[in-house]
């Protein structure tokens, strides 16, 4: 990212299924005998390849079920009733793991007017003791909801935001919930939808929240270019810091890192470090630090605004409007000018300076999620676009680069944009554009 030799990397081109969104709703059909059979669609691309646009025919099987054949250069087999494998060899992709959601929750939302959009999805959060999820979307909609499988329990609306819900949080305890909103107000509720405290201060859009340790402090950043922090039992603000070197920059999204081993990798003995979204590249803000001291501006090199962010186990993914998602040791984020020690990499192989980009097609990246994959040198990644196709991939890390494979393509979206992720044990969940909220 701000190298010369970042700037002549390569973008590696991955290949993508799609397939019609409510095929199971077709597998239904015909399993119930409302007919007898029916084609559905099954697509593949790849940049600089031409595409395969395929179909399967659905058909009642002798002795009850569906059956399922692939023609038009697509072979498919279903391995359950969400899961299915698509073989396109013209594309050499071989056995696609093609999951569609094992649930979807379509949250209660009335429109003003026929004219208003369908509900629109900004944040989730998954509570971390119960089966509820909190969501933030327009006109101060905001909601906790049950997620487990024919729950009679009532949803919870969080009355008092005006403005769109940018992002909400659960505290520790999974009792409280912390909301912010264009509409300038970071608000605290109760699980029963009391708002007992409300934080103002912000001249601009919130867009990030997070809360420190179990809650007694919580952090936000604003389009109006700071980072505060509050006191949540006395409702003040008791740290400000100004983003941005002649003026302030507009803050898209933040990433609060704590873990100590990342933090070294910057070259920092800090206890907590922010990493923001502002749209022209990353800014790095040491939590430590007085208003205007010893933050730095590491700029995106190739020309393309960035969207999405995310960090765990000192690896960074960036998520780019032209579909770019770029993956690099958090190490490049470093202070330019700064001399690094050695030692602070000691586990890393000595590499701080791995990077990789991908791209799938040229659908901006509007949310990004990194996850344990289970090995110790490899990482999930969930990534959603404007147009909806979310897969999940596998990164490997070696010792000295990033591999990148495709682990399974999320379908059952009709080109929404997929604006968040949520996770929790082997569940996962995301949502957008289309209002309903999908678990994989």
């Amino acid at each position: 990212m701000p190298s010369s030799q970042s700037q002549d990397l390569e973008v590696e081109n991955l290949s993508y299924v799609d397939i019609q969104h409510d095929a199971l709703a077709v597998f239904d059909d015909i399993e119930q005998g409302v007919v007898l059979s029916e084609d559905i669609w099954i697509s593949g691309y790849k940049a600089g390849e031409s595409s395969v646009h395929g179909k399967a025919k659905v058909t009642v099987r002798e002795g009850g079920g569906a059956e399922l054949v692939g023609r038009e250069g697509v072979k498919i087999e279903r391995l359950g009733k969400t899961n299915f494998n698509v073989s396109i060899p013209k594309l050499s992709i071989s056995n696609r793991s093609v999951k569609f959601p094992k649930q979807i929750i379509h949250p209660p939302y009335k429109k003003s007017s026929n004219l208003d959009a369908p509900l629109h999805i900004n944040s989730l959060s998954l509570n971390p003791k119960t089966p509820h999820v909190v969501v933030g979307g327009p006109d101060g909609y905001c909601a906790i909801l049950p997620m487990s499988l024919n729950s009679s329990e009532k949803e919870v609306y969080l009355r008092g935001h005006v403005g769109d819900v940018r992002d909400v949080r659960w505290f520790p305890s999974g009792e409280v919930i912390l909301t912010a909103s264009s509409d300038l107000s970071i608000r605290i509720y109760g699980r029963d939808g009391i708002n007992p405290r409300t934080l103002r201060g912000h001249t601009r859009a919130i867009t990030s929240i997070h809360i420190l340790g179990l809650g007694r402090q919580v952090i936000s950043a604003s389009k109006d270019g700071t980072i505060r922090l509050w006191d949540v039992s006395k409702g003040e603000e008791v740290k400000r810091w100004l983003v941005g070197l002649e003026s302030r920059m507009t803050i898209e999204g933040m990433l609060l890192i704590d873990q100590p081993s990342s933090i070294n990798t910057l070259g920092l003995e800090e206890e907590r470090v922010m990493l923001l979204n502002v749209q022209d590249g990353v800014w790095v803000q040491p939590f430590s630090s007085d208003d205007r001291g010893d933050g730095w501006f590491i700029r995106n090199d190739f020309g393309s605004q960035l969207i999405s962010i995310d960090e765990r186990d000192g690896v960074v993914v960036l998520g780019y409007m032209s579909g770019v998602v770029e993956i690099m040791d958090l190490g490049r984020l470093r202070k330019p000018s700064s001399s690094i020690d050695p030692a602070l990499y000691e586990g890393k192989e000595g590499r701080v300076d791995r990077i990789k980009r991908i791209r799938r097609n040229e659908s901006p990246i509007y949310s990004l999620h990194l996850a344990p994959s289970g090995d110790r040198d490899q990482l999930d990644l969930y990534v959603g676009t404007s147009s909806g196709l979310p897969c999940l991939l596998n990164i490997r890390v070696r010792e000295d680069r990033f591999e990148v494979e495709i682990k399974d393509e999320l379908a059952g979206w009709e080109a929404s944009g997929v604006e968040c992720w949520g996770k929790v044990g082997e569940n996962v969940w995301c949502a957008g554009g289309e209002g309903g909220l999908r678990r994989y």
